[in-house]
């Protein structure tokens, strides 16, 4: 007698119609670069084993991925869709597999913007006291560049340099910007005492997104300088700083960030002065962000730790006798 259970339904599981990841992973190389030669570099394959792994693909399919010209390749109306949908699948299997590496979803996670120079030199290493207090919250820090306002709707947090104002954010004073002149030791003597005019002796490290910032420098200063400012130019400031750091010549960089080094004698300041040209660092957030614990509890507790940088204002510059 074949006895049945009432509402149970068996069936077969069927496997997925799936080609191989590696596979795939060939065709969106190849689909970006339209090119198999760039696709291998990418993937650390062979050109030739790209090549098969598309085929493979396309035997599977059973249709045509890529018209092929030569060397060049250009995808068909069917390889346009299977690439734009294979993306944004594999996007999302890794997302997934990063959340289970990391042991929760990036999204759960506070994020926290700041610009790439100040995070290497300042903020790393500040953070370390943060997720001490606050080992339960979750934090994902990410470099922005300082034009950063098509950046921020994404962020929970950032600290930037500027005027104060930002759209749709609320921003905190954390501390005002000083610069300071500095080289490595071999080309700043000691026992000589320097003035600003003095840097007509040097090479002149620029910052090419801050291209008056030597100008702005001398004008605090009391100086009235009628050189040129020529020199070489790098468009992040912590390659400025490593510049300076090779003997390169003589780079004007945020105190900040320099402070250890001078400490350490790594590198040395021409005149021992840090000199404000106007411009603060501020800790901002949406709006719509002003009632959230974590952003909340991170931002009082970075107004504390920068409480005496806003009280050690730059003084006054000596004028040049």
């Amino acid at each position: 007698m074949l006895i049945t259970q009432p509402n149970m339904i068996y069936s077969h599981a069927m496997p997925r119609f799936l080609p191989s990841l590696s596979a795939l992973a060939a065709f969106e190389a190849a689909a970006k670069y339209s090119s198999f030669t760039k696709a291998a570099e990418e993937l650390n394959l062979t050109q030739s084993g790209v090549s098969r792994q598309v085929s493979a693909l396309e035997d599977f399919l059973g249709v045509r991925l890529f018209d092929r010209f030569g060397p060049r390749l250009v995808l068909t109306a069917a390889g346009r869709s299977y690439s734009a949908a294979l993306t944004t699948s594999l996007n999302d299997l890794e997302a997934a597999t990063n959340d289970v590496v990391r042991g929760f979803k990036a999204n759960y996670a506070m994020q926290i913007g700041v610009q790439a120079g100040l995070a290497n030199q300042w903020f790393v290493s500040l953070m370390k006291k943060f997720l001490l207090q606050a080992p339960e919250i979750k934090v994902n820090i990410q470099a922005i560049s300082q034009n950063a306002d098509t950046d921020l709707a994404a962020l929970d947090v950032a600290i930037l340099r500027g005027h104060g104002s930002w759209q749709d954010m609320t921003s905190y004073h954390l501390m005002d910007e000083t610069v300071i002149a500095v080289a490595a030791p071999e080309l700043i003597d000691p026992n000589q005492s320097y003035k600003p005019a003095d840097i007509e002796r040097f090479t002149l490290i620029q910052s090419s997104h801050r291209p008056d910032m030597w100008k702005r420098w001398l004008r605090e200063l009391g100086e009235h300088y009628q050189g040129e400012i020529s020199g070489p130019r790098f468009s992040q400031t912590s390659m400025v700083i490593s510049a300076a750091l090779t003997g390169m010549g003589l780079a004007l960089v945020p105190y900040i960030m320099v402070q250890e080094m001078i400490a350490q004698g790594r590198l040395v300041a021409l005149i021992d002065l840090p000199v404000s040209i106007g411009y603060k660092y501020f800790v901002v957030h949406p709006e719509n962000k002003s009632s959230s614990k974590d952003v909340l509890r991170f931002r009082n507790w970075l107004l504390r730790e920068t409480q005496q940088l806003r009280r050690d204002v730059a003084p006054e510059p000596r004028k040049p006798t």
